[in-house]
């Protein structure tokens, strides 16, 4: 499994119109073939600070949500203060118990 999270910053005065969008992308991007969590979080201290939390099942389902992105034609930058923070990670350990440490 290959997880993202990211942190975006939007604009003053367009949270609402952020959220919105992404009230309908969300359950679209959820019906992705490989996606298994994708899930859009607001900062209880930053009204104006979202985070994504993504779960894909390899690299080339990730590529495929980008993909499904252009096509959709989900463009956010211009709601965004400064450029998205990416972070891209390994399952070590799951909800389900699975340890991918062990040998």
């Amino acid at each position: 499994m290959l997880t993202v999270t990211a942190t975006l910053t939007v604009k003053a005065g367009q949270e609402h119109v952020f959220e919105r969008i992404m009230r309908m992308a969300v359950p679209k991007v959820r019906e992705e073939p490989g996606n298994h969590v994708y899930s859009v979080q607001r900062s209880t201290q930053d009204p104006r600070l979202f985070m994504f939390h993504e779960v894909y099942e390899d690299q080339a389902a990730l590529e495929a949500h980008y993909a499904h992105l252009s096509t959709m034609g989900l463009d956010l930058h211009a709601l965004l203060d400064e450029s998205p923070h990416w972070i891209f990670h390994d399952t070590v350990i799951s909800s389900e118990g699975d340890n991918l440490w062990a040998d």
